[in-house]
C-alpha cells in the first residue's frame, strides 16, 4: 500500500461499498415509513434487487469481498516484483482478514452453523485488524506521514463504534447511516493520502513531509472537509433516493399520515370521554341541587 495505487485501491472499495449501503439504507428507511411498510432492520449486507432470478437475494456483497481480496493481493506481490515483506506481508494479512468476512457473509447466507451475529463479528475484526497493523505501521515515519495516519486511525475506531451499535440497535437507521458515513470517511481519506504522500500528477506541488505547524493545520482542516463532504453526500443521496421512489408511485407519507390518523382519533375519543364525563357531573350536580 505504500504507492498511490495501494492507497487507491482501498479507498475506492471503501467508497463503492459505502454509497452501496447508504443507497440501501434510505431505501429501507423510506420503505419502512410507508403505510404497512415492513419494519427495519439493520443488516451487514443487502440484497441487489437489480439482479434477475435468484441472483437478486444472494450475498453479492460476500463475494465481491472475496474478489477485491484477490486483486488486493494480486496487487501486492505479483505486480511488486513477488516479494513479500513485513510491509507488503501487513497489507496481505489485512486484505485477509477483509475476505474472511466476505467468507462468512457468504457462509450465512447459505445458513451454515454459524451463531447469528457472527458476520458483525468478522467484519469488526477485520477492521480492529487492520486499525492494530495500522499502528505499528508508524514508527520512524515523517511527521506528516504520521498525522496522515493518525487522523485515519480515528476513522478505523468511528468504525468499529459504529458496527457496534449497529449490532446491539438492529432497527435503528442512525447506526447503519454512522457505518455508511464512516467507510466513506475512510475511503475518501485513503484517496487524500495517496494524493498528498505519492502524488502520481506530475509537476504537482510536493508537500513537506516534516510537517511544519501550519502544515499539520491544513492536514486538519482537510479531514473535517471530509467529513463535511461525506455528510453532504449523504444526505444528498437520501434526497435523491426519496424523490426516485415517489416517480414510482410509492407514498412514502402514507405512514407517517396513518399514524397521525391514529393519533387524532385517539385524542378525539379521549376528549369526548372528558365530555361525557364531564356531562354526567354536571347533571348529578343538577339533579342534587334540584
Amino acid at each position: 500500500m505504500g504507492t498511490f495505487m495501494g492507497h487507491f485501491l482501498v479507498g475506492f472499495f471503501s467508497i463503492c461499498f459505502s454509497l452501496w449501503w447508504t443507497v440501501q439504507t434510505w431505501i429501507r428507511y423510506f420503505r419502512s415509513r410507508m403505510k404497512d411498510g415492513p419494519k427495519f432492520k439493520c443488516t451487514v449486507t443487502f440484497p441487489c434487487s437489480c439482479l434477475c432470478g435468484r441472483l437478486k437475494h444472494w450475498p453479492i456483497e460476500g463475494f465481491l469481498k472475496v474478489v477485491a481480496m484477490g486483486i488486493s493481493f494480486f496487487g501486492e506481490i505479483v505486480l511488486l516484483g513477488g516479494e513479500f515483506g513485513s510491509v507488503n506481508g501487513q497489507h496481505c494479512t489485512m486484505y485477509f482478514f477483509y475476505g474472511m468476512s466476505g467468507i462468512i457473509d457468504i457462509l450465512m447466507f447459505f445458513n451454515i452453523l454459524l451463531p447469528k451475529g457472527m458476520d458483525y463479528v468478522a467484519t469488526i475484526l477485520a477492521v480492529t485488524v487492520e486499525g492494530l497493523l495500522l499502528g505499528f505501521h508508524l514508527h520512524h515515519r515523517e511527521e506528516l506521514d504520521v498525522a496522515l495516519h493518525t487522523l485515519l486511525m480515528y476513522v478505523i475506531f468511528a468504525i468499529v463504534l459504529a458496527m457496534l451499535a449497529e449490532m446491539y440497535f438492529k432497527t435503528s437507521p442512525l447506526a447503519l447511516f454512522a457505518r455508511s458515513f464512516t467507510w466513506m470517511l475512510q475511503g475518501t481519506w485513503f484517496l487524500q493520502i495517496g494524493f498528498i504522500l505519492y502524488n502520481p500528477i506530475s509537476g504537482a506541488e510536493t508537500w513537506d513531509l516534516k510537517a511544519e505547524h501550519s502544515e499539520l493545520m491544513t492536514v486538519s482542516m482537510i479531514f473535517a472537509w471530509h467529513m463535511a463532504g461525506g455528510f453532504v453526500l449523504l444526505l444528498s443521496i437520501g434526497v435523491i433516493v426519496k424523490m426516485y421512489m415517489r416517480c414510482r408511485g410509492n407514498d412514502l407519507n402514507s405512514g407517517a399520515s396513518a399514524m397521525h390518523s391514529v393519533l387524532l382519533k385517539d385524542s378525539n375519543d379521549n376528549s369526548n370521554a372528558h365530555m361525557n364525563d364531564g356531562e354526567l357531573e354536571s347533571e348529578d350536580e343538577y339533579q342534587f341541587t334540584y
